[in-house]
């Protein structure tokens, strides 16, 4: 019998965020099994780069399970609610058409070894 190893229903919390609220860790449990909630909270505060330190904190303490981190950041001083969000960076995408040689190069015989 095969075990089933993804589960379809997801673990889900709601929680308001309010200016108490420094930081989020995100994390997978191949971090949670080997980082205690301290020990987590302390390297998200103080790493530049916590996700990554956390990642190899857990990879370092023996985890044998896929880790995955992500560590958002509140910075509640530094929005001014008068100031709209910024718009998000636009993207200019352009088509061009295949020409003719181009077009050639990229078939390929499906009964050949290449």
């Amino acid at each position: 019998m095969l075990k089933q190893f993804v589960v379809a229903e997801p673990e889900i919390q709601d929680q308001e965020v309010d200016q108490d609220y420094e930081l989020v860790v995100l994390a997978s449990d191949g971090l949670w099994d080997v980082v205690p909630n301290e020990d987590a909270v302390q390297i998200a505060q103080t790493e530049k780069g916590a996700a990554c330190k956390l990642t190899e904190t857990a990879f370092g303490r023996g985890s044998a399970d896929n880790i995955t981190c992500i560590v958002v950041k509140f910075h509640h001083d530094k929005a001014d609610p008068e100031e709209p969000p910024p718009s998000p960076p636009q993207q200019n995408f352009e088509v061009k058409p295949e020409s003719d040689e181009t077009q050639e190069n990229d078939k390929v015989d499906e009964f050949s070894d290449t």
